[in-house]
């Protein structure tokens, strides 16, 4: 089984780096401070500019799967780090974005295709508005833009089973096209292929090229991120068998293995490679992490008493988001922000409680120091840096 772990590991890891035929990638920086995935056809000539830019907790890595589509389309692709997300060193604010978007756009010389996916949205929004940005066509995904007065044509993107923009909001735009897919919600809605393919045609006809097949090789590495965590998972199970010592350290094994999996297998779909400047922050909040649930222990409370208090405070600002009375006016951007932070704080949490119950084996401490390593991680890598 070990022998098996480590085969659907490694199978694993090369499947999640196969990349589009005639697309190449390099990773370079914009503006002087804009971690930046440049993907680009292989072919010479000049080619239309692609900008994409990120929602909140993500990075340039969420957009991976939609501009390896667009530069198999032949585009020059851009996926940046929005301030205070992934390799960005710039603080999270409104006003760090829409001076990254400026320096981005010179950089850049022009812009012929704009694509961002909810906050990413609203930071091109806020430069078409100051000029900063003119492009063909503005694709928004899970958001609903104002484009203002020098609006360009404008194509929106959504899931069914959206839960942050109104869908009754997007059907009544009269100045602009949509897309809706049955089966995604607000995160999947940048890897859906109906919303891609449709996004890539747009794309395509604003720039009057001819949208080629619809791009294939992303199911290779979804199919490596499957392969990745089953090799994880084999190797939890087997590695204490062939070592008894390993046993008495499966607090450290079990959240190693995963985390290891998600780092070498989903670097095409989010950003889980390890950032120095976010250590410290992973650690302090491993370090409350274990605190608060040995404090539940204690207490003679459960384990998911902590993913339940975090759901029910998402729930909350969801809530307060949808009164009626009060649910107007631009304060409700930061319960916005909280909804979506404590929903994958919620989902983290759920996902470290089966780590932390593989761990156990008997021992509620190996359980516990599962769970901090593994949401210390988790979420200290997706948080907005504020500060």
């Amino acid at each position: 089984m070990a022998a098996a772990g480590m085969a659907s590991l490694i199978t694993g890891t090369l499947l999640a780096h196969f990349i589009e035929p005639g697309v190449g990638i390099e990773k370079v920086i914009l503006a002087g401070n804009t971690p930046t995935i440049h993907l680009f056809p292989k072919t010479s000539g000049s080619h239309p500019v692609a900008l994409l830019a990120h929602g909140v907790t993500a990075s340039k890595e969420t957009m991976f799967r939609f501009g390896e589509a667009l530069a198999a389309a032949g585009f020059d692709c851009y996926a940046v780090d929005l301030a205070g997300h992934g390799e960005s060193r710039l603080r999270c604010s409104g006003a760090e974005m829409m001076a990254q978007m400026s320096d981005i756009t010179r950089a850049l010389g022009r812009v012929d295709v704009f694509v961002g996916h909810s906050m990413g949205a609203g930071a091109g929004q806020a430069s078409v508005q100051h000029s900063d940005l003119s492009p063909k066509l503005f694709i928004a995904a899970g958001a609903n833009p104002s484009l203002g007065k020098r609006e360009p044509p404008l194509l929106l993107l959504a899931g069914e089973l959206e839960e942050l923009v109104s869908l009754a909001g997007l059907k009544a735009r009269s100045d602009a096209r949509l897309v809706l897919s049955p089966w995604s919600d607000h995160v999947l809605e940048i890897f859906d292929p109906r919303l891609v393919n449709a996004g890539v045609e747009a794309a395509c006809a604003a720039v009057g090229k001819t949208p080629p097949p619809a791009p294939r090789f992303w199911l290779w590495r979804l199919a490596g991120v499957v392969c990745g965590m089953a090799g994880a998972l084999g190797l939890i199970w087997s590695l204490p068998e062939l070592d008894p010592r390993l046993a008495r350290a499966h607090g450290i094994l079990v959240p190693a293995a995963i985390l290891m999996a998600v780092v070498l297998t989903t670097g095409r779909w989010f950003g889980a490679s390890p950032h120095l400047h976010r250590m410290p922050l992973q650690l302090s909040i491993g370090v409350f992490v274990w605190l608060a649930l040995a404090g539940l222990g204690k207490l003679g409370l459960p384990r998911w008493s902590l993913a339940a208090g975090v759901a029910a405070f998402t729930l909350l600002c969801i809530i307060v988001q949808i009164i009626p009375v009060v649910a107007t006016g631009d304060w409700r951007i930061p319960f916005r922000i909280l909804a979506v932070i404590g929903t994958l704080c919620t989902l983290f949490a759920g996902a470290g409680l089966v780590f932390g119950r593989m761990a156990s084996r008997g021992s509620r401490r190996d359980g516990d120091l599962a769970v901090a390593i593994f949401l210390g991680y988790a979420i200290g890598q997706w948080m907005p840096k504020f500060l």
